[in-house]
């Protein structure tokens, strides 16, 4: 029982007064239990003093009554948070997506540097436990009509798509960037996004694969298996009038590719990740990794590990890999890992302190500049750990929420330019990308009876894709079952949820791909119109 306010005890009630309660060690000032809150009624002020636990002898235990009351605030409030969890995975799981916090994360002292983007098609997130999902929804919720996809993938199904190089690529003129996924708390993905620049009409050979970062012959980096995208888009007019060209929807193994003819101008290259193999570490880390030390002279010094990861991290932001860090380089890696950006006076500072070369910060300058930054902080680690969680490296200095990729780029006329513009979210013109492709690729069904509602589905070798078109003048609201695939994993990491689809709109729903491609997987997904 929950008591609001403070109670009032009239005479009738036998306690009017400090001397009527025992135990109180408050004799010498009256109660005045009527100061603040609601007063209690009379039949209230009964039923407590009526307690068996704390009425003795005709007089009110005031102890004992304490111990009740804290007692049955501390249920009250322990049923009231099961009751929230409940409620609150019930409304996530109807619109949601599967993103829980790593729990070896400490909180950042700094501003985030990619604030995420809020959308009208964002939705909450939650953890999917518990086997009471359906039924809740079930009778919560009524369908007006459904529609449903059956695909089965063969393990050996991306045969027919295989990506194989021009027979002249030797003669072509190449040109080469690298860059990184990012996966933000929230879940969402971020990314370098590019700019190209074709001079004459060319034949073009574009592809992007995982970077392996791998120091160890013949044991490759966990992220390989991370599918990596490149949607190539045309800018005509101005910046954010884009026209999708196309992307690389062809495979050998972990590189994905495209092949085709492009004419003079700028492209956009936003590089896209469906999020189904980079998620967030659900591992403990049961050690924290030793970052520096002092020798025996009290000198400080970065640990061979921590050396070993900064050397990675060079290779990462060292886009254009000439082994040296240019302003704009290091300025990405800033802006990820402090918000902040360098300025042309700071980086002179930086020249002067720290080994260069041709205006660029070497290897040895840039861990020369981590020991720096231990040195100002006496050998605290934290501000190093800020640096390691931005750029996606656990407790364990294990690279586990970030995948670091490679673009190479033929042309047989010219020698294309490419220059990483922006390090963003994999939304906006992403999104539109993806939507027009699998509207022009996919297979289209629509709902019965409700002609202006369309799910449109794209099967790739790797993953399926689907995208819900509302081409009516009213959001709605539709329910995904997962629940009937077989060696599956989607991008939301729910087998159950609903989407909002604002008016005359598309957005992507889900990307699908198997949890183990060494074995067959069947999608079967029932699309549902709420009411």
């Amino acid at each position: 029982m929950v008591i609001q306010g403070k109670a009032e005890v009239g005479p009738a009630a036998g306690a009017g007064t400090a001397e009527s309660v025992e135990g109180t060690g408050c004799a010498s000032s009256p109660v005045s239990w009527n100061e603040r809150g609601e007063k209690m009624t009379q039949e209230e002020v009964n039923a407590i003093i009526s307690l068996a636990d704390v009425n003795a002898d005709g007089k009110f235990d005031y102890i004992k009554f304490c111990k009740v009351y804290m007692t049955t605030n501390e249920q009250c409030l322990k049923t009231t948070v099961e009751k929230l969890e409940v409620d609150s995975k019930l409304r996530r799981q109807q619109f949601g997506s599967h993103i829980e916090g790593s729990p070896e994360r400490d909180p950042s002292p700094v501003p985030k540097p990619s604030p995420r983007t809020i959308r009208k098609t964002d939705q909450e997130t939650f953890s999917n436990k518990g086997d009471m999902r359906s039924s809740l929804l079930a009778a919560t919720r009524k369908f007006k009509t459904s529609v449903s996809f059956t695909i089965t993938m063969d393990v050996n199904s991306n045969r027919n798509s295989k990506l194989t190089e021009p027979d002249s690529i030797k003669e072509w003129l190449c040109v080469q960037s690298k860059g990184c996924f990012f996966l933000e708390e929230d879940g969402e993905i971020i990314s370098h996004q590019y700019r190209m620049q074709i001079v004459q009409r060319s034949m073009v050979y574009l592809t992007i694969k995982p970077l392996n970062l791998s120091q160890v012959e013949g044991k490759p980096s966990p992220w390989l298996s991370v599918d990596t995208t490149l949607y190539i888009l045309k800018e005509n007019e101005n910046q954010a009038n884009l026209q999708l060209m196309c992307f690389t929807e062809l495979r050998n193994r972990e590189v994905f590719g495209w092949t085709g003819e492009l004419g003079p101008g700028i492209y956009w290259l936003i590089p896209s990740t469906t999020g189904c193999r980079l998620r967030k570490e659900r591992k403990p880390i049961t050690e924290e990794a030793q970052l520096v030390y002092r020798d025996e002279t009290g000198e400080l010094f970065l640990t061979k590990e921590f050396r070993s990861t900064l050397s990675d991290i060079f290779e990462v932001i060292d886009l254009d890999g000439n082994g040296l860090l240019s302003l704009e380089e290091y300025n990405f890696f800033e802006l990820r890992t402090s918000g902040e950006k360098c300025d042309e006076d700071a980086w002179a500072v930086c020249r002067d302190n720290f080994d260069t070369k041709k205006n660029e910060l070497t290897r040895q300058g840039f861990m020369d500049l981590n020991l720096m930054e231990a040195n100002d902080r006496e050998g605290d680690p934290r501000d190093l750990w800020v640096t390691l969680h931005s750029m996606g490296y656990n407790k364990a200095l294990e690279l586990t929420e970030a995948c670091p990729f490679i673009i190479d780029i033929y042309a047989d006329k010219c020698k294309p330019r490419i220059k990483a513009v922006h390090m963003e979210a994999c939304s906006g013109q992403l999104e539109k990308a993806i939507c027009k492709s699998v509207l022009n690729k996919g297979n289209a069904r629509v709902m019965d009876g409700y002609e202006d509602i369309i799910v449109h589905t794209y099967k790739h070798d790797t993953w399926i894709t689907s995208v819900i078109e509302n081409k009516s003048d009213n959001k709605v609201i539709i329910h995904i079952n997962n629940e009937l695939s077989k060696n599956c994993v989607n991008n939301r990491g729910l087998n159950i949820f609903a989407v909002e689809v604002a008016p005359k709109s598309t957005m992507v729903c889900q990307h699908v791909m198997p949890l183990n491609e060494r074995q067959e997987w069947i999608y079967y997904c029932v699309y549902s119109l709420m009411s």
